[in-house]
């Protein structure tokens, strides 16, 4: 009976010693990914000290209308000279820049310290853009800001676009209504910012359109 036994525990324990890793293996990776997740989409964000800069610019593309209360707050705190506010043409002759620029008015900013992007169709146009407007009124530094989910990208392709000038990142905070990288995946409007941002990452360091 025991002989007979014996191909069978030999067999049981062969296999157990190949399932047993896997298994644990993927109970683990189970248990750490929302923690890697999670990390992941807080490397996205690019948060520096407030510093003075010569300008504070928001760039276009945020349907919410939070950037540029973010460009005003940090002009009013002394901490920029200049707003530039950042668009592109609409149908019916609309420019999104335009409008910015009138929101900024709103907020009693003299008009001759607002400035308009207006051919900000991706980053990379609004990088190629603010660099000859910065050299040519003397400005070497400049507080960008943005979305959390897209400040890293947009300083990465800011510096690589103008490596003479300074930029720092000071996005609109990641709470609500803003997208949040906490359990993003659970949230679809989160979910989709996200992925997203990370194919956009992989577009920008092939050098594709930002």
């Amino acid at each position: 009976m025991i002989c007979s036994a014996l191909p069978g525990l030999l067999w049981g324990t062969y296999w157990g010693k190949r399932l047993l890793p896997g298994v644990a293996g993927l109970l683990l990776l189970y248990l750490l990914l929302p923690s890697v997740l999670t990390a992941g989409a807080h490397w996205l964000i690019l948060d520096d000290p407030l510093t003075y800069a010569d300008i504070v610019l928001a760039l276009a593309g945020d349907p919410r209308c939070l950037r540029e209360p973010q460009a005003v707050e940090l002009y009013r705190r002394g901490l920029a000279y200049k707003i530039v506010v950042s668009g592109m043409p609409v149908s019916w002759g609309l420019h999104t820049g335009d409008a910015a620029r009138q929101y900024v008015l709103s907020q009693d900013i003299p008009a001759e310290d607002i400035l308009v992007l207006r051919n900000s169709w991706n980053t990379r146009l609004e990088a190629i853009d603010l660099a000859p407007l910065m050299r040519g009124h003397g400005w070497r530094s400049a507080i960008i800001v943005t979305s959390p989910f897209h400040s890293r990208r947009a300083l990465y392709t800011l510096r690589h676009s103008a490596a003479d000038l300074v930029f720092f990142s000071r996005p609109v905070p990641a709470q609500p209504p803003e997208w949040r990288p906490e359990h993003w995946w659970t949230r679809r409007g989160d979910a989709g910012q996200t992925v997203r941002e990370f194919l956009a990452w992989g577009n920008t360091l092939v050098g594709g359109l930002q």
